[in-house]
């Protein structure tokens, strides 16, 4: 049998979002939600910069499952200057339990945590050498509700 993958952590990215989210309404997939990214940081041993504005998650509720499923991306520059595009899909579950999180100022206990399944795939790109080795590896977040956005605990899949 083979062994399960380790993680190593990759980083905290914190994304401030606009609000109100552009609610585009039903369509045949489901009822899309916009939302513009204006900010953010991200923090780690081995990634450190900024989220830039212009970002975004074009999101999808299925409300018969009460989930949403993410399609975002942004742009991070590095405390060196370096930019990395990153992209990334996800599930965030129950839907209806992230406004509540949002009411109360954010993912904020371990039942809040409990209570919320966020998880993404972020895909990185970037030709700064400093970080090409971004290019090549698989990462998984595990997201929560903040204050003003959204957070992930991203780690590098071993």
């Amino acid at each position: 049998m083979i062994a399960p993958p380790a993680l190593r952590p990759l980083c905290v990215y914190r994304a401030t979002l606009d609000r109100p989210q552009q609610d585009v309404g039903a369509g045949p997939f489901g009822r899309r939600m916009i939302a513009v990214v204006t900010g953010g940081d991200i923090t780690g041993e081995r990634l450190n910069g900024i989220v830039m504005p212009g970002g975004g998650d074009w999101a999808l509720i299925d409300a018969a499952s009460d989930t949403l499923r993410l399609d975002a991306r942004a742009t991070w520059q590095m405390h060196d200057g370096a930019k990395i595009y990153v992209s990334y899909t996800g599930v965030f579950r129950p839907y209806s339990e992230g406004p509540k999180q949002f009411a109360r100022g954010g993912t904020l206990s371990a039942d809040d945590r409990a209570a919320l399944y966020f998880r993404t795939r972020p895909v990185f790109e970037t030709g700064d050498p400093r970080y090409a080795w971004l290019n090549g590896i698989v990462a998984i977040g595990v997201g929560l509700v903040t204050p003003d956005g959204v957070a992930y605990e991203l780690h590098e899949v071993l």
